[in-house]
């Protein structure tokens, strides 16, 4: 649908959804998960109220008897921002009539055509109206009303041809049983399950471009995202948590506030410098961030870990280190962007808002200590016996005292000592007893 229309005060809006609506007897419970995203997110528009239909939800102010231009504006922002919306329209709720839907047509349709001859002046402009009839009482099919409302109005605008398929100026007419509902402009919301639907995760997330897009994938698979990531100070300047902090601002844009955590790698990471084989480093740090974060992911209890991880995109995600890493804890891994391509994930970054801040050139702590020769196909005996040559657990719960809760909002960090507490009763989860 077009951007561009002229500004109504449209007194109602459409929302569509498309999976919740396939949800058999579980849908009123995405359904009101939906519908609490939409009440946070378009709070900001002043109390609605919502009514149902099967596969859409209708929201009307409450206090006022129209939608402003700015309430649109707000619109156009918060939509691609609802996980679980595949589309929103504001529009005309009218009754289910056509003398009324007639009456409605003609009174805007001026206003649009000369909003798209503003917007391509000096041309011909295609036009397209779609028709969805879901009363079947209603005297006409949908190509009946196509077909009518083209021969009412086309005359009367020589400069209209019809497009069906690729038209300028579309308007969209749904007659149901109680509502008949007019618009001219859709904005596209993000599809998916309502924030929430599905549980809890936990984000290994990092200053790149990858694990960003992994956070909002899941959030589009209706999950609440906690964050961890982690630093190797003073081997990584400040900026690095500053960085994540901008990263994770951007991302609760798109649930509620998901908790951030920083750990510091460090301990562990000089003592496999020191002591184990340079080719192993990353595939060790990997899995040394898989026992920390299963820990947190247990504290916060969360059900999942998520990671950026795209196959064969660097050394530490070939499938048999993938693998390898995995086995480092019993938690569930869940690699959303697996089988993408670069140019996708960068795509969906630039999308969701995070391209700019990504690419960002602020070390973190994959980098430090990198090695030049890293192994692609390690085993796991390998690096067990790598592992044996440090105190694993000792660093383990070194690096947990490290700890910091942080308000992304602020970048204000406040000690977690609860964790580290947390993790000295947990030698399943830090996988101590492989030795």
């Amino acid at each position: 649908m077009t951007s561009w229309q002229p500004e109504f005060h449209y007194p109602a809006l459409l929302c569509r959804y498309s999976e919740i609506g396939i949800k058999g007897e579980n849908r009123m419970f995405f359904e009101e998960r939906l519908l609490a995203s939409l009440q946070r997110q378009l709070a900001s528009l002043g109390p609605l109220r919502f009514t149902h239909d099967r596969g859409r939800i209708f929201v009307f102010p409450e206090t006022k008897d129209s939608f402003t231009p700015a309430d649109l504006h707000t619109l156009r922002r918060e939509i691609p921002r609802i996980a679980g919306v595949a589309s929103l329209s504001p529009g005309f709720a009218l009754p289910p009539a056509l003398p009324e839907i007639e009456k409605c047509l003609q009174k805007i349709f001026p206003h649009i055509v000369q909003a798209g001859r503003d917007k391509f002046p000096g041309r011909p402009l295609t036009y397209a109206l779609q028709a969805r009839r879901s009363d079947k009482s209603f005297p006409l099919h949908c190509v009946d009303i196509e077909r009518y409302f083209a021969e009412l109005l086309l005359p009367g605008y020589p400069d209209l041809t019809l497009d069906l398929r690729h038209a300028e100026i579309v308007i969209e007419v749904e007659v149901r049983k109680d509502i008949a509902f007019v618009s001219c402009e859709r904005i596209n919301g993000p599809g998916g399950l309502p924030c929430g639907s599905s549980g809890r995760v936990l984000a290994l997330l990092s200053g790149g471009f990858d694990s960003p897009v992994a956070c909002f994938q899941m959030m589009r698979r209706g999950c609440l995202v906690d964050f961890l990531t982690f630093h190797s100070a003073p081997f990584t300047p400040p900026a690095t948590i500053t960085k994540v902090c901008r990263l994770v601002r951007r991302l609760n844009e798109f649930q509620p506030r998901g908790r951030l955590v920083s750990i510091n790698l460090l301990p562990l990471q000089l003592a496999i410098r020191d002591a184990c084989q340079s080719r192993y480093r990353t595939v060790l740090y990997r899995r040394s961030m898989l026992r920390l974060g299963a820990v947190l992911a247990e504290y916060f209890q969360d059900q999942a870990i998520v990671t950026g991880d795209n196959l064969g995109q660097v050394a530490s995600q070939t499938l048999a280190n993938l693998s390898v890493i995995a086995q480092a804890s019993n938690i569930l891994v869940l690699r959303p962007l697996l089988a993408y391509d670069k140019i996708n994930i960068m795509n969906m970054a630039q999308d969701i808002g995070t391209y700019d801040i990504s690419r960002e050139n602020v070390p973190d702590s994959c980098t430090v200590f990198a090695t030049n020769n890293p192994a692609t196909r390690a085993k796991l005996d390998n690096i067990k016996r790598e592992e044996q040559k440090i105190p694993m657990r000792e660093l383990l719960l070194k690096c947990l005292d490290s700890a910091n809760l942080i308000n992304a909002k602020n970048c204000q960090e406040y000690p977690f000592p609860e964790l580290k507490n947390y993790g000295q009763n947990m030698q399943n989860l830090l996988m101590c007893e492989i030795w």
